[in-house]
């Protein structure tokens, strides 16, 4: 008991070694949810065994419950179940759409369905349409709650994306802001994750911008290069933070490789670092991280 004790302790005293990573291993195109903790290299265990194809998961502030997309019948559903519920008796089938969002009181989830960005209570009540995209545009690239009342979400085309916010009450609409995509709001709600890429043939940049919220004062700029024959890490994507919020999780391709890991980068780091390398696994992709503080009591 005294042992138990002190490590608790030592999980509460040392928030990095005790925080956790939820993400997706997909194999044969089928995604299964994995949790580990954040050490180096991660030691996944499944979150929970399905025979479904589930991803995208997003953990509630309180670490209770994950939020996550399941296809079924090639239709994208909207998934709650609470975490350490191997049975399924919490799960809840709440609307479709893709890619939820707990907000900053847990209160309610933000996905995106049919070019179109909704909310529902997690128990799939009070479902609401948020946005409505001119003709000709989509609100499909990515999208997060800025404060508990105010969301921030890609719009636009194949051929330009801006980001912009709405409030929830009124549905005043600010922006395009910056010309980006796929917004992501630190868990203590003071930093803006965003993503921007440039076409300059033969090679593209991808940039990563990290902001304050709400000023959008710069924070950092990660670069990525991708041209034919690069022999760094190739085609980032599923952008997050880590349970601190002190390091940014991601997947993309390794050097000479053809299946996806988990990587991550210091937020207040120099832009140049060296990206670090979570799993290894070969053979199948790991993808979707999202960090969090895991439920200890």
């Amino acid at each position: 008991m005294k042992k138990c004790l002190v490590l608790v302790m030592a999980c509460l005293a040392m928030t990095w070694g005790c925080a956790s990573i939820v993400y997706v291993s997909q194999e044969t195109g089928k995604g299964q949810l994995l949790s580990a903790t954040d050490e180096v290299p991660l030691q996944p265990s499944a979150l929970f065994v399905t025979a479904h194809d589930d991803s995208m998961p997003d953990v509630s502030r309180d670490g209770r419950w994950v939020a996550f997309k399941r296809v079924v019948g090639g239709v994208e559903r909207v998934i709650v179940r609470q975490l350490g519920d191997a049975a399924g008796v919490s799960e809840k089938d709440i609307a479709q759409g893709t890619r939820p969002r707990w907000s900053p009181t847990d209160g309610w989830i933000l996905f995106r369905s049919q070019g179109k960005i909704w909310q529902v209570r997690p128990d799939g009540t009070l479902l609401a349409q948020i946005t409505s995209p001119p003709a000709g545009m989509a609100d499909d690239y990515g999208h997060d709650y800025w404060n508990a009342s105010t969301i921030v979400f890609g719009r636009g085309t194949s051929q330009a994306v801006g980001l912009y916010l709405q409030d929830l009450t009124t549905g005043a609409l600010t922006g395009p802001f910056a010309a980006g995509r796929n917004p992501v709001v630190s868990h203590d709600g003071g930093l803006l994750a965003w993503e921007e890429r440039v076409a300059l043939a033969p090679m593209t940049l991808h940039y990563v911008h990290v902001n304050r919220i709400p000023s959008f004062q710069h924070v950092n700029r990660f670069t990525f290069t991708y041209y034919p024959g690069q022999q760094g890490i190739r085609n980032v994507g599923g952008v997050a933070f880590s349970g601190d919020d002190r390091r940014l999780l991601f997947s993309a391709l390794p050097p000479n490789e053809t299946q996806r890991d988990l990587y991550s980068l210091e937020v207040s780091g120099p832009s140049s670092q060296t990206p670090l390398r979570l799993t290894t696994t070969g053979g199948w992709d790991e993808v979707y991280p999202d960090g969090y503080k895991p439920q200890l009591w």
